[in-house]
């Protein structure tokens, strides 16, 4: 079963495909997916009127101007389907080719209700179809006129048997009902057909949307180029994480890292290694501390890292003397190698400050003094 329908997928891909000679690879917007449904409404149209010819040739007799009509219905498909696939495939206008395909649908369908039956033929009620496509495929604008039109076209007809016009029968009394029937069931399987097209694409629009939506929040809240969290995310964990170490009455960490002489690397290797030693410094400061910790990178070459659910206040120091000697190891880059010299303050909650700016002016002093003092003196205390 899952085969067929993976063969049955793949007809549908190779159809779309044909109709619109659309990119693969081009994003998924609403304009493609109405397009789709186009598409797949032009081959399950022309597949319907094949099995509605092929079933009532078998099945029900038929006067021959019924045949001549059926044969002309058949025709009249193959038509507008084939210039709908040309307008939507070179012209790329979704609008004209749905117009094209529905003038010629409501058209044969009305000549078969005006010649062959009136309100008795079988494409009376199929009619409807037509302003059901236009509302999913086209537009409000275009839904209204064929809604319209449509309502017309049935009060004619409508009228016309009340002023006593009798119309002839293609189909003979005896199948009358076979025919009614098969009619309606494919006024409903297209009524579900497209409704499962629409949620579809309903599906995936709203996937597209939650994926589009989870990456505009990455971007809100990481660094493009490290991958690590921004300012703006700082700025709201450290918030948390103070009212946290407030209630739980624990100590809280913030150490801040900034490279020393970053400029000169910049202007000796070029903005690239520069980049490059950015992105290493964010690895490294990853791959040292908790999962729970949070490392953010604060803009140009400066880092911190919050620390919550510390066992004790007193480690801190130790913590960041032992990221500053793993950050300072030599890396390799573009065949050079350098060593990264990085200053490092810490600030502790709530000894150093109760509240981010004291916190962050304390790490900053700490951070400056190790600078100014070069090696060894690598991380302060305030």
């Amino acid at each position: 079963m899952q085969r067929i329908l993976n063969d049955l997928a793949r007809i549908r891909e190779w159809w779309i495909g044909v109709c619109t000679g659309r990119d693969p690879l081009r994003p998924l917007d609403e304009e493609v997916y109405r397009e789709r449904i186009l598409a797949i409404t032009s081959f399950f149209w022309i597949l319907t009127v094949i099995a509605l010819t092929v079933t009532s040739a078998l099945l029900i007799d038929m006067s021959p101007e019924g045949q001549t009509a059926a044969r002309a219905l058949f025709a009249t498909t193959g038509f507008a389907v084939l210039l709908t696939v040309l307008i939507l495939r070179y012209l790329h206008n979704r609008i004209a080719a749905m117009h094209i395909l529905l003038f010629a649908f409501t058209s044969a369908f009305t000549i078969a209700c005006v010649y062959f039956g009136g309100t008795r033929s079988p494409t009376f009620a199929l009619l409807i179809l037509a302003p059901v496509m236009a509302g999913i495929v086209g537009s409000v604008r275009a839904t209204l006129f064929w809604t319209s039109l449509v309502i017309l076209i049935w009060s004619v007809i409508l009228g016309l048997e009340r002023l006593g016009l009798e119309f002839t029968q293609i189909i003979m009394p005896q199948n009358y009902n076979l025919a009614i029937t098969l009619a309606y069931a494919s006024m409903g399987l297209a009524v579900v057909s497209v409704i499962i097209i629409y949620a579809e694409m309903n599906k995936h629009l709203r996937h597209s949307l939650q994926k589009a939506n989870r990456e505009l929040e990455h971007l809100s809240s990481h660094d493009a180029l490290t991958g690590l969290y921004n300012r703006r995310f700082y700025n709201q964990r450290m918030a948390r994480a103070l009212e946290r170490a407030k209630q739980q009455g624990r100590p809280l960490g913030l150490l801040v890292f900034d490279l020393d002489d970053f400029k000169e690397v910049n202007d000796t290797y070029g903005h690239g290694m520069g980049d490059a030693l950015l992105v290493e410094l964010g690895a490294r400061l990853r791959s040292q501390v908790r999962e729970t910790d949070l490392i953010a990178r604060l803009g140009g070459d400066e880092f911190a890292v919050i620390m919550e659910d510390m066992r004790s206040a007193e480690d801190l120091p130790g913590i960041a003397a032992k990221l500053v000697a793993v950050i300072k190891q030599p890396v390799k880059l573009r065949n050079q190698e350098l060593s990264l010299g990085v200053s490092c303050g810490v600030a502790l909650y709530p000894e150093d400050g109760n509240d981010q700016r004291q916190l962050e002016e304390k790490a900053d002093k700490a951070m400056y003094k190790a600078k100014q003092l070069g090696p060894p003196a690598s991380a302060m205390v305030h």
